[in-house]
């Protein structure tokens, strides 16, 4: 095997070095094995290398990307031979420190979002019964895994030791050289030289007992998803490992094993209200329903955050669904972002139908759209590309009027800024390219604005020829909804 040269990064192998910042300059640099010549390439991409006067090191400088992730690198050494050795190490670039305070802002922002949208649409209030969703991490493990979690785990072990249970009638059949007892037979088969007798087994499958079984489901799940969505705590971490054994344990009770979770919830039955340990089931029960799980979807709260374009993307989409809610004189027709259950609700940004539809003054509507197709020559929509490229921006507000030609406004979120802290020109260009490349079969423009949305501090900005640049972060959003109240559809 040929020997394989090392990669440096300043004074120390690249294998130990620290991780790089987005848009940092690094000379990398090996020292050539005799006769072999060198070549560096990063994610497949060969790097130009240079020597210095009196130095035998082959050298090569780079350019840390402005995205965080892990870079692969292939230092490859030839001989002329045609023997080679290489060596693949790889480079972490980590997120600058602003990149890391938005991340954690947009996942921060999106729980309070979450809250907004449900008590925004219709049946949210409802959907949420009598008591607000916790606020907080620490919050929500207090309320569903504290004290009044212990009472709960001590009344179902009481009820494991003695389940209720109740008989269920079936049949057996015997041969009838084997029937001993005729009392329980019901009916003869003589031509078959057998009988069919009426049996009962014992079976802890009851309606309560099924109602445990889907509380106790629901609350691992809960416990999982606290656990996994974000660091907890420090202070909570012993209380949640605790609670997750104890968990454990009840799942995995005798008398629940061939008991299935409640499909069809119909109210408290007599042994909820009145057995002392059913009683604390059912409390259990009311406090998951009353304070319902409220989470985005595993699409949203997984991006890494080297993915916070797409973080920031989809933030832009809830901010702007959240925006047009809350329009006056407008109502909602329908919604495609909360699928509610009794103790779950899950916020989603499909791309298949609209995030909401509203329904205006003189039967005007507005359809918001994530990830909008506008394909050329369409044949199923009123709105196309008008050139060969299919167009699909972040978001696509779709406003119709009767009599009218369909219109389009476009918001696409940017998460790029200029020396300046503004929009860079390349992102202008790309809101012109959407001003004027989607209209009607006809052939006529349907943008009535192109917006970029960036997370940035400047001013708005409104210019003539419909295009209009809005900063949009956490905790400053007034930009947003001043624009969509003026915009005049």
């Amino acid at each position: 095997m040929p020997y394989a040269p090392e990669l440096y990064l300043d004074d120390g192998p690249v294998t130990s070095a620290p991780a790089l910042t987005e848009g940092q300059a690094v000379e990398l640099w090996a020292m050539p094995p005799p006769n072999a010549t060198l070549s560096l390439a990063v994610l497949g991409v060969q790097l130009e290398p240079f020597l210095r006067p009196g130095d035998p090191a082959w050298r090569w400088r780079w350019l840390a990307p402005a995205t965080a992730g892990a870079y692969a690198l292939c230092l490859r050494a030839v001989w002329p031979d045609g023997r080679s050795a290489e060596v693949c190490p790889t480079l972490h670039v980590a997120p600058r420190k602003l990149d890391t305070e938005h991340y954690a802002a947009l996942l921060t922002d999106l729980q309070r979002l979450g809250r907004a949208l449900v008590f925004a649409l219709p049946g949210g209030t409802s959907a949420v019964a009598l008591a607000p969703t916790p606020a907080t991490l620490t919050e929500e493990v207090h309320t569903l895994f504290g004290p009044a979690f212990d009472s709960f785990a001590a009344a179902v072990a009481r009820l494991a030791q003695r389940p209720p249970d109740r008989l269920h009638g079936t049949t057996t059949t015997i041969a009838l050289g084997r029937l001993q007892d005729s009392s329980r037979v019901i009916t003869l088969r003589p031509e078959h030289d057998e009988a069919v007798l009426a049996t009962s087994t014992t079976s802890y499958d009851t309606y309560e007992n099924r109602l445990l079984r889907r509380l106790l489901d629901r609350l691992w799940r809960r416990l999982e998803r606290l656990i996994a969505v974000q660091a907890l705590p420090p202070a909570l971490v012993a209380r949640t490992q605790q609670v997750r054994k104890h968990l454990r344990g009840l799942r995995g009770l005798p008398f629940l094993a061939g008991v299935p979770p409640l499909t069809n919830y119909r109210g408290p039955t007599p042994r909820l209200q009145r057995g002392p340990d059913y009683r604390a089931v059912y409390r259990m029960w009311q406090r998951l329903r009353q304070h319902p799980l409220l989470t985005w979807d595993e699409t949203t709260l997984r991006l890494p955050v080297a993915d916070l374009p797409r973080l920031y993307e989809r933030w832009c989409a809830a901010c702007t669904a959240l925006a047009l809610l809350e329009l006056p004189g407008y109502t909602l027709v329908a919604q495609a972002l909360l699928v509610a259950d009794d103790d779950e609700q899950l916020l989603a940004l499909p791309e298949e139908v609209p995030l909401v539809v509203l329904a205006g003054p003189e039967g005007l509507e507005l359809a918001l759209r994530y990830h909008p197709r506008y394909r050329p020559h369409e044949q199923h929509g009123p709105l196309q590309s008008l050139d060969r490229h299919t167009r699909v921006p972040d978001l696509g507000l779709e406003v119709t009027r009767p009599g009218a030609e369909p219109r389009l406004i476009v918001l696409d979120a940017k998460y790029r800024l200029d020396a300046s802290g503004g929009v860079p020109e390349a992102a202008l260009a790309d809101a012109y390219s959407y001003l004027g490349a989607i209209g009607t079969p006809d052939g006529g423009r349907a943008t009535l604005a192109s917006v970029l949305l960036y997370p940035g501090h400047g001013a708005a900005e409104q210019y003539a020829s419909g295009v209009a640049v809005l900063p949009l972060l956490p905790g400053a959003t007034e930009g947003l909804r001043t624009w969509l109240a003026g915009v005049g559809f």
